[in-house]
C-alpha cells in the first residue's frame, strides 16, 4: 500500500512539474488580464527587468502607424511569453480598451485590448502595431508582464507615455491668420458657450451653457483653444486666459482676446503683478489665430505651441500643468483695463495634453457664502437670543449680580455686542469684495433691494450701540425716550435682517436649495410665535397682580405665599420658553449655514 502511495506521489510530481514547464504556451488566460500576473504558483522577480517597451513615437494621430517592441534592453536576452496592454495616464490607471493591436502570427489578442504571445519558443523581441478603435485625445502607456523562464517574470514594465490625438489630423501649423469680421446673425443655442464632445472643458458654472467656456485639445506639437464668451456689453472688451502655477494673477503667462472698438486681435502677454504686459512679439508661439464676434458673443481661437522658444520666461510650456484662469474686462484707450470681477480659476492644476472637464473653483463664492454664513450667525442666533432676553426677562434671576451688573443686561450686551462685531464683519467682507454699495440694478426683486436692506441692517447695528452709550440715567425724565427709541432700532433692525436673509438665500448666486427659504419662514414664525406667548404672559401676569413689571423687581420680600408662588410659576414658564427659544433658533441656524456654505 505503502508501495502504490509513493508512486502516485512520484507520478503526480513529474505531471506537475511537466505541465509547470508548459504552462500557458499559447499564451495568457483571460484570468490573468486583471492584474497581469502569471498564475506560475511563485512571485515576480524584484529585480529591475531586463525587458523594456519601445514606441516608435511618443506622438500619434490617425494619419501615423504606432509600432510597439518589446525586447530586452541589449537585445539579447531572450524571453518566451509577454502579456500587454494599454492604460490611461491618471490618478487611477485604468484599461485602455478602445484600441487594438495588429500582431505577427506567432502572437494573438486577449483580454479587450490586450496582445500575448501564442507559442512559448524563444524569441529576441516582438513588434506589434496599435491604435485606437474610436476618437480619442488623450495620455497612454503600455504595461507588460515579460516571462523569460516558469519561474522568472518580471511585471509592471511600463512604456514612455504617448500623446494620442485620433480625432483630427495633424496639420502643419500655417501662420497667423487675419480676425474674421465681426458677424451680425443671431447665435443659435448649439454655438452658445458650452463644452464639446473631443475637446478639455473649463467653465465657470455647472449650467451646460455658461457666459465663458474654455475649450482645447493637443494636434501634434501644439494645442489647439478655443474661447467663447458671451458679453453684455461687447465692445471695448478683452477676454482671457492665463496659465498660472500658483492659482493667482501674478507671474501668469496670458493669452487675450481684445475687442478695441471692433478692432479684433489675440495678444500674448504675461502678468507681472497684477497687471497685463504684453510680450514684444505678441504672437509669439501663436498659430491659427481666428477670432469673431456674433451678437454677444465674442468666439476665439489659436493654437498654442506646447514648447516654445524665444521667451521661455513668459510663455510656459504646456508639457506642465498650471492652473487655468479665466477673466474678462473692459478696453481703455487701446489698451486692456483692469478686470470688475476677480477672474475664475480651475480648481486644480490642468493638463492641457489631455481632454477633461475641468470644474471651476470661484473665489467670489467662498467670500459670498462667508457673508452669509456671519449674517445668519449673527440675526438668526445671536440677534434673536438677546432681544428677547432684554424684553421679557429682566424680571429673571434678580439675586444673581455678576460683577454688581443684573443677569439680564449681562446677556443682552454680550450678544448684542457680538451681532455688531459680526455684522460689521460681513458688511466689510462683501463691500471689499463686490466694489461698491449697491452694484445691482437689474435683475429679479432679491438681487434689486437685497444690497439695500443689508446696507440699512449694518446702519441700525450702528446706531443702536451708539445710542446705549450716550443714554441717560434709569432715574432721568428723558429715560423712557431712549428707552422707547432703542427698541424701536433694534425691532427694526431685527426685522429687516430677517427679510434680507430671506433675499439672500433665494439669490441665484447663493445656490442655495429651495429648503434654506423654509427655514428662514420658519423662523420668522418660530421667533413671533414665541413673542406672542412671552407678550400673553406679560398681559397675563401684569392683570393678576394689577402692577407694572418695575413694580414686580421692587416688591418686597414678605409677599404673602400665594403670590409668591403664582411668580415662580410665572418664573419656571418663561424660563422653558426661553430654553425653547435658544434651541430653536441655534438649530435654525445651524441648519441654515449648513445650506449656504455647502450650496
Amino acid at each position: 500500500m505503502i508501495l502504490i502511495c509513493d508512486t502516485m506521489f512520484r507520478i503526480y510530481l513529474i505531471l506537475g512539474i511537466v505541465y509547470g514547464c508548459h504552462a500557458y504556451p499559447s499564451g495568457a488566460p483571460s484570468s490573468a488580464c486583471s492584474k497581469m500576473i502569471p498564475d506560475h504558483g511563485v512571485p515576480p522577480q524584484n529585480t529591475s527587468s531586463p525587458y523594456v517597451i519601445i514606441l516608435s513615437s511618443s506622438n500619434f494621430t490617425n494619419q501615423d502607424n504606432l509600432t510597439i517592441t518589446i525586447t530586452s534592453r541589449d537585445g539579447n536576452l531572450t524571453f518566451k511569453g509577454f502579456l500587454v496592454e494599454v492604460f490611461t495616464d491618471q490618478g487611477t490607471p485604468t484599461q485602455f480598451k478602445e484600441g487594438e493591436f495588429t500582431v505577427p502570427s506567432i502572437d494573438h489578442t486577449t483580454c479587450s485590448g490586450g496582445a500575448t504571445h501564442s507559442n512559448s519558443n524563444p524569441k529576441n523581441d516582438v513588434k506589434l502595431t496599435w491604435k485606437p478603435t474610436e476618437n480619442f485625445t488623450g495620455k497612454l502607456k503600455f504595461k507588460a508582464t515579460v516571462v523569460q523562464a516558469y519561474s522568472h517574470f518580471w511585471t509592471n514594465i511600463e512604456s514612455e507615455l504617448l500623446f494620442v490625438d485620433y480625432t483630427i489630423s495633424s496639420t502643419t501649423p500655417s501662420d497667423v491668420t487675419s480676425p474674421s469680421p465681426v458677424s451680425t446673425t443671431t447665435e443659435s443655442p448649439s454655438r452658445l458657450p458650452r463644452c464639446q464632445s473631443g475637446f478639455g472643458c473649463f467653465k465657470a458654472c455647472p449650467q451646460p451653457t455658461c457666459d465663458s467656456v474654455v475649450l482645447w485639445r493637443r494636434t501634434g506639437n501644439y494645442v489647439d483653444f478655443r474661447i467663447k464668451a458671451r458679453l453684455t456689453s461687447p465692445s471695448n472688451r478683452w477676454v482671457a486666459i492665463g496659465f498660472s502655477p500658483s492659482g493667482k494673477m501674478s507671474r501668469t503667462s496670458v493669452v487675450m482676446c481684445i475687442n478695441d472698438n471692433s478692432n479684433l486681435r489675440v495678444e500674448d502677454g504675461f502678468n507681472n503683478g497684477y497687471s497685463f504686459q504684453p510680450l514684444a512679439n505678441v504672437t509669439l508661439g501663436l498659430t491659427n489665430v481666428s477670432i469673431s464676434m456674433t451678437d454677444q458673443i465674442l468666439t476665439c481661437s489659436f493654437s498654442r505651441q506646447i514648447n516654445v522658444t524665444g521667451d521661455t520666461g513668459s510663455v510656459y510650456s504646456l508639457a506642465n500643468m498650471y492652473y487655468l484662469l479665466l477673466g474678462n474686462g473692459p478696453v481703455s484707450a487701446g489698451r486692456p483695463a483692469q478686470h470688475e470681477k476677480i477672474p475664475v480659476a480651475s480648481r486644480g492644476k490642468v493638463d492641457f495634453l489631455l481632454n477633461e472637464n475641468v470644474a471651476s473653483d470661484d473665489p467670489s463664492m467662498v467670500m459670498y457664502k462667508l457673508h452669509g454664513s456671519l449674517m445668519i450667525l449673527a440675526w438668526m442666533f445671536l440677534s434673536s437670543v438677546g432681544i428677547i432676553t432684554a424684553r421679557y426677562y429682566k424680571s429673571e434671576w434678580k439675586d444673581m449680580m455678576p460683577c454688581g451688573v443684573k443677569v439680564w443686561f449681562v446677556i443682552h450686551r454680550t450678544l448684542m455686542s457680538s451681532v455688531f462685531v459680526v455684522t460689521t464683519a460681513a458688511f466689510v467682507i462683501i463691500f471689499i469684495h463686490v466694489g461698491s454699495l449697491l452694484q445691482e440694478t437689474g435683475g429679479s426683486i432679491y438681487l434689486r433691494y437685497h444690497p439695500a436692506l443689508g446696507i440699512t441692517v449694518m446702519a441700525l447695528s450702528f446706531v443702536n450701540p451708539v445710542m446705549a452709550l450716550f443714554r441717560c440715567g434709569p432715574g432721568h425724565k428723558y429715560r423712557h425716550v431712549f428707552h422707547y427709541s432703542h427698541m424701536f432700532v433694534g425691532t427694526a433692525a431685527q426685522i429687516v435682517a430677517a427679510i434680507a436673509i430671506y433675499f439672500g438665500v433665494n439669490l441665484e448666486k447663493s445656490k442655495a436649495p429651495v429648503e434654506a427659504s423654509y427655514i428662514v419662514k420658519a423662523y420668522i414664525i418660530t421667533y413671533v410665535f414665541i413673542v406672542i406667548v412671552l407678550e400673553c404672559e406679560k398681559f397675563k401676569r401684569k392683570r393678576n397682580e394689577n402692577d407694572t413689571e418695575r413694580e414686580v423687581l421692587l416688591k418686597s420680600a414678605s409677599r404673602l405665599p400665594y403670590s409668591q408662588s403664582k411668580r415662580e410659576q410665572s418664573n419656571s414658564f418663561k424660563q422653558f420658553v426661553l430654553m425653547v427659544h435658544f434651541l430653536c433658533m441655534f438649530m435654525y441656524c445651524l441648519v441654515l449655514i449648513y445650506f449656504v456654505s455647502t450650496a
